[in-house]
């Protein structure tokens, strides 16, 4: 039977949509049927036949409906955008490690873009804990930014940056972060967003003595550590098995944030 169970783990599953909705210009969520509920920060490797499989973190589970979250950037990601109530995707998973929030308070949420899906749902995690949260949501505009009064409604405090001030304060969710994380206190920084925004939100925390978690997101093939495409250089850390969420001392040790691979396996500059 554990041979079974060990296909399954990686077997496709139907997952019927049942809603959709519009989070901005370029992003959407998609609400589906699914029998496994996943740990914030775990992702699924999605596909539609015809179209490349690829990762996407879990935004939400409740009452055995799971939300994926999905920015249009590329192939399977466009098709994505075309699929209405009642059609389906194929999932596999959940893969990979969450956030640990077993010994999070005080809590600080860093994202940037559509790299926040996976810190809403850790948040609504938290705030069902009875846990203190300050979102700290950036995007390069105000109609880009993802999960406003959703944060709200749950009881997190919101922060708000734009690279083109249109909302909040001016600039970077990295920088806003660091403007305001000695007022705020928090015991737990959970990260996620461009790389670049992220070792700079994992240096600033580990500078402080903070516990830090990142969230990343690399180009896998397989999901479950065979094909190396999403390693961690020079260490040799594999995003979709020992992370995708990784303790903030341990990627600063690596090329997070520099470097990762392409499809073909070539080191690229982030």
């Amino acid at each position: 039977m554990r041979i079974l169970g060990d296909y399954l783990d990686f077997a496709f599953r139907k997952a019927e949509v049942v809603k959709t909705k519009r989070e901005s210009r370029r992003v959407k969520s998609f609400y589906l049927e699914f029998p496994v509920r996943p740990e914030p920060g775990q992702f699924f490797m999605v596909w539609i036949p015809g179209s490349e499989e690829i990762p996407i973190s879990a935004s939400g589970f409740e009452d055995g409906i799971l939300r994926l979250t999905v920015a249009s950037v590329g192939g399977t990601t466009g098709r994505m955008m075309r699929l209405k109530v009642g059609d389906v995707l194929f999932l596999r998973g959940p893969f990979g490690r969450g956030f640990d929030l077993g010994g999070a308070g005080r809590t600080m949420l860093v994202g940037g873009g559509y790299g926040v899906a996976p810190l809403i749902y850790a948040g609504r995690v938290l705030r069902g804990m009875g846990r203190k949260v300050v979102y700290v949501v950036g995007a390069k505009s105000a109609e880009e930014l993802l999960f406003l009064e959703e944060a709200r409604s749950a009881g997190m405090r919101v922060e708000i940056a734009t690279d083109d001030g249109s909302a909040g304060w001016r600039g970077t969710a990295a920088e806003l972060a660091e403007r305001l994380v000695d007022e705020i206190g928090p015991e737990c920084i959970l990260t996620c967003g461009p790389e670049p925004m992220m070792r700079k939100v994992a240096e600033m925390a580990v500078g402080r003595g903070i516990r830090v978690q990142a969230s990343l997101e690399r180009y896998m093939k397989c999901g479950f550590g065979i094909c190396g495409s999403c390693v961690l250089d020079p260490v040799g850390l594999r995003v979709c098995v020992d992370g995708p969420v990784f303790d903030g001392k341990i990627i600063l040790q690596t090329d997070f944030g520099k470097w990762r691979r392409d499809p073909a396996g070539r080191r690229v500059p982030v």
